[in-house]
């Protein structure tokens, strides 16, 4: 059985990681490996960069050694440390070399985007803490068995973020269904709070429920329904990112804004149907609107919800740019000076 001692993973990051754990190769950048991922963090600052990646990954699944979702699986005992309860069923210790992760460029910070079969072999050896990035809404439906909440996108940690209280040597994985937008979000917060051993979980969540590796909650074989805003912004906000917000939970999205102005907030939220109000945020404006609305048309570069037969769609709420505010179609005017990208982060 691994050897949970604090000081003993505080050894393996002291010798340096990539002597003493390696798995050749990585995923890559899901589908999509000329992304520009330029982002603004909640670190508040922007740059480009484009992720890059070094070698294959993957493999079959049932030929990982460990549990799956299904098994009899011991009680977690210490649901606040991030880590499963220990397996008697673990891999034998292998070279995993994570200077071969893809990378992404976070307020700043680089994260490395550990492939889902590398941090399934920490997860099961104990050998790192696992933090989900999504809202506690969907934490309950479905998580990592083992994992704790900690939310990105609000600017501030959360007082009772169990993750506060982990050594800052210790490897920690970040993950949500983004695939990692969240997550690499949440991972350049901790790491410019000082943690020293951060990732972020390269395919997200769908990809670990899809190999049948441990879940817990109250329903953790619910495929959640992708539904999909589509916008656009002016090209300057290109790297910065757009949010949707669900007005009735703490469910959020995010997503960067592409080289055109556009993006594709693919959400993915529980127990909330066509006609919940949905808030939509980006650099330029503030849409708000059913669901149904905001997905049937595209959100244009001056706050209007244009549908997709080409007229404009009536929103339930306001849009606004800098100073200025408009009702019912969303149209709206003016410079935006003022806005301060800290109210994405609330």
């Amino acid at each position: 059985m691994t050897d949970r001692n604090p000081t003993r993973r505080r050894v393996v990051q002291a010798t340096g990681a990539a002597a003493l754990f390696g798995l050749a190769g990585c995923s890559g950048n899901d589908g999509d490996p000329t992304e520009t991922e330029t982002e603004t963090s909640e670190l508040q600052s922007t740059g480009t960069d484009t992720p890059t990646s070094t070698g294959t990954g993957g493999g079959d699944s049932s030929e990982l050694t460990g549990p799956k979702n299904g098994d009899e699986l011991p009680k977690d005992s210490n649901p606040e440390d991030g880590y499963p309860p220990e397996f008697e069923n673990v891999p034998e210790e292998r070279n995993i070399d994570p200077s071969s992760f893809n990378t992404l460029q976070r307020g700043g910070m680089e994260i490395k985007l550990v492939p889902t079969d590398v941090a399934y072999y920490w997860y099961v050896r104990g050998e790192a803490r696992f933090a989900d990035t999504r809202s506690e809404s969907e934490f309950e439906v479905s998580h990592i068995f083992g994992s704790v909440l900690s939310p990105a996108g609000d600017g501030v940690d959360l007082p009772d973020d169990p993750v506060l209280e982990w050594p800052q040597e210790d490897r920690i994985i970040t993950y949500c269904d983004c695939p990692h937008h969240l997550a690499s979000l949440r991972a350049a917060s901790l790491k410019n709070r000082g943690y020293k051993e951060v990732y972020a979980l390269d395919k997200g969540f769908g990809d670990w429920r899809e190999r049948n590796f441990p879940l817990a909650g109250t329903d953790p074989g619910r495929m959640p329904t992708v539904r999909v805003i589509n916008g656009k912004t002016p090209q300057q906000h290109e790297g910065e990112f757009a949010w949707a917000y669900h007005e009735g939970s703490d469910q959020r999205e995010a997503v960067p804004i592409q080289a055109d102005g556009s993006y594709e907030l693919r959400t993915k939220f529980v127990d909330v149907d066509g006609q919940s109000t949905v808030r939509v945020e980006t650099p330029a404006y503030t849409v708000t609107g059913t669901f149904s609305e905001l997905t049937s048309g595209t959100i244009t570069a001056d706050g209007t919800v244009s549908s997709s037969g080409g007229g404009t769609s009536t929103t339930t709420g306001n849009s606004t740019m800098g100073n200025s505010t408009a009702t019912g179609n969303g149209t709206a005017t003016g410079t935006d000076d003022s806005f301060d990208l800290r109210n994405l982060f609330r």
